[in-house]
């Protein structure tokens, strides 16, 4: 009688099953170190432009994960405002800039500033419309499925007209003259 198997292969089959097991024991402690040190953050990439120069570069910062794309992007817009934290960066919006409002609808951001953002500080290497631009990459580079990104100061567009909306005539005041 011929033995089913030799030693040979029982040796390479117990290998075979040692290596998988130590493969699957990997993958379970580093989903349970996953699991259990996940913070809770994420990466950002925030682009400001160079202490010296007008040359755009990232800076990474480590940001709490929040629960809806509206609150993750005012965060960022926020930390903008705040400034660079390295030292070869420079600002990118005045400091006297506020976060108004910030609307996140079918993959479009309508991002709202105050007039704060218009007026050049001295440290600031750009115009506005160049701000502007950089704000937009930001937001496209961190938020990969918003589209399209619409800036506005104070609710208006930049560089249009100013437009209001006036209240229509009050008849009894009308009717006393």
């Amino acid at each position: 009688m011929k033995p089913k198997h030799t030693l040979k292969q029982r040796l390479r089959t117990a290998g075979v099953v040692v290596a998988g097991g130590f493969l699957l024991l990997s993958f379970i402690v580093s989903l349970g170190a996953f699991v259990l040190w996940n913070d809770g953050q994420r990466d950002r990439t925030l682009f400001f432009p160079g202490a010296r120069t007008s040359e755009v570069s990232g800076e990474l910062r480590r940001l709490p994960r929040l629960d809806t794309t509206r609150e993750d992007l005012r965060l960022l817009m926020r930390e903008i405002i705040l400034g660079p934290t390295e030292i070869r960066h420079g600002r990118l919006v005045p400091r006297g800039t506020q976060l108004r409002s910030v609307i996140v609808r079918d993959n479009k951001a309508f991002i709202n500033f105050s007039e704060g953002i218009l007026f050049e500080a001295p440290e600031q290497q750009l115009a506005l419309e160049e701000v502007l631009d950089v704000l937009r990459r930001t937001v496209r580079y961190n938020f990969r499925e918003i589209d399209r990104v619409v800036f506005t100061i104070n609710g208006q567009l930049p560089s249009q007209p100013f437009f209001e909306i006036e209240s229509p005539p009050d008849p009894e005041l009308s009717s006393r003259r």
